[in-house]
């Protein structure tokens, strides 16, 4: 980061150099440099970011956002406009005790590979073609089946619309590549295809599950946020699946994570284990030290040159004596100067319930693990993401291979449609840096935010 920061000298740069982290804010390179491990997830956290931000802007803030690109899928639970956040993480095993956006991933990507495993049992992914040599379809001397290849074969991607035009597939590379797996199932090529879909389809909603009904969230009562590549062509389905009946597609859908690093805030996070069995002293002494938390960190701020008012959180992480994990316990601000044992444990007792949905009496002895202390300096109007414009093509009609059957629909260039327009399923829309399936039973309708709503109406 140093030399990078040098070297933007050398240039003539006279902006200001800032790095994402994995807590879904951003910070000036010279912190960074002293906070490394912070950006170890920040390439998931900034489309996040950039998701939630987009969102907002049609009034939807309670979300589930669902990036799905090339290697994999990450998705999040995003309560109030804020994005969750978990305490701790790990990578290859390790422990990482710094706070992270609670994102969970799986190998259901574009690249990703269905093969058949020594039970004889199809799956797909966690095993990815890449980039290079990538898909069948690339025509880069892939040979394997990947979900790419898929949407080739069953007509939701057309071979002469990826990337606008600008990047030709090979269509009868995608059929030769599933050609084995049809015949080892006794398929169609269109049928091994699109069973492949869905078995991607399945790993990503048990990742969905993991993030919202077993942190006691119920998924009916958020929009499902899709982006990446291929996002916007599987949100429909999963959404089907898990009852979700709103579906925000943000424009560019493809580059929403780049988006995401221009429009975070900057934040930072100051943490401190002290074990405490909860009484009220142990209240008054949490609050006291919050105080010293938010004093640090606004020095810390006033350091790294960035002025402004900040914006507190202030977390718990408490447990049941005896209980080997913790459960976080955001304090309201206004409360921080009347902490008392009774109401940290009716708190405590309702986050508990909510994510175990059993131990939520108040007879049992509490204590306090870790106290967690966030403060952001909004950027103020995160800059407009504008929908992708290229020469505009109107509508057409096209074929997709559907249940067992090939349907006719609609087909229509993300940019030739105007805010208000309303589109039936069964449709695609076609954009430079995604395409977006809109099935029998949907609606799509292009707000003036620019962002296309799905809904479902039936």
């Amino acid at each position: 980061l140093h030399r990078f920061e040098s070297k933007l000298a050398q240039s003539g740069f006279r902006g200001r150099f800032t790095v994402m982290q994995s807590n879904g804010g951003r910070l000036p390179a010279e912190a960074m440099r002293q906070s490394a491990i912070t950006a170890l997830y920040s390439g998931p956290a900034a489309g996040v970011v950039g998701a939630t931000r987009q969102a907002a802007r049609s009034g939807f803030d309670n979300l589930i956002t669902f990036d799905m690109g090339g290697t994999s899928t990450d998705v999040c639970l995003v309560q109030d406009g804020r994005p969750s956040l978990a305490s701790e993480s790990e990578i290859d095993g390790l422990p990482i005790r710094t706070p992270v956006l609670d994102i969970v991933s799986v190998g259901a990507g574009g690249g990703s590979i269905a093969w058949v495993d020594d039970g004889g049992m199809l799956r797909v992914g966690p095993q990815s073609a890449g980039a290079d040599p990538g898909p069948a379809c690339y025509g880069k001397g892939g040979t394997e089946p990947t979900t790419t290849d898929a949407h080739i074969v069953i007509g939701t991607i057309r071979p002469g619309a990826f990337l606008g035009g600008r990047m030709t597939l090979d269509g009868e590379a995608a059929r030769r590549a599933f050609e084995p797996l049809a015949t080892r199932f006794g398929l169609g090529i269109e049928q091994a295809a699109s069973s492949a879909l869905q078995l991607a389809d399945a790993n990503i909603v048990r990742a969905i599950q993991l993030v919202s009904t077993e942190r006691g969230r119920d998924p009916r009562d958020y929009a499902l946020v899709p982006f990446g590549g291929a996002g916007p062509l599987h949100a429909a389905r999963i959404a089907e699946e898990l009852g979700i009946s709103t579906i925000v597609v943000p424009p560019s859908a493809g580059v929403i994570s780049a988006y995401g690093l221009v429009a975070s805030d900057y934040t930072k996070f100051d943490t401190m284990t002290h074990k405490m069995k909860l009484d009220d002293a142990a209240a008054a002494e949490a609050g006291r030290i919050f105080g010293d938390m938010r004093a640090r960190l606004a020095s810390q701020f006033t350091d790294m040159k960035l002025s402004g008012e900040l914006v507190y959180t202030h977390t718990l992480d408490m447990r049941f004596v005896g209980q080997a994990f913790e459960v976080g316990v955001e304090i309201p601000a206004s409360r921080l100067g009347a902490l008392d044992a009774a109401y940290l444990a009716g708190l405590f007792a309702d986050a508990h319930h909510r994510t175990f949905m059993h131990g939520a009496t108040l007879n049992r002895p509490v204590e306090i693990v870790t106290l967690r202390v966030g403060a952001t300096l909004p950027i103020g109007s995160a800059p407009r993401l504008n929908r992708e414009a290229e020469a505009s093509r109107g509508a057409a009609s096209t074929r997709i291979f559907h249940g067992e059957a090939w349907i006719d629909c609609a087909r229509h260039a993300a940019e030739s449609l105007s805010p208000g327009q309303t589109l039936l399923g069964p449709a695609v829309v076609e954009g430079y840096t995604a395409t977006t399936w809109v099935p029998a039973g949907w609606t799509a309708t292009l707000d003036e935010a620019d962002n296309m709503i799905l809904r479902r109406s039936q």
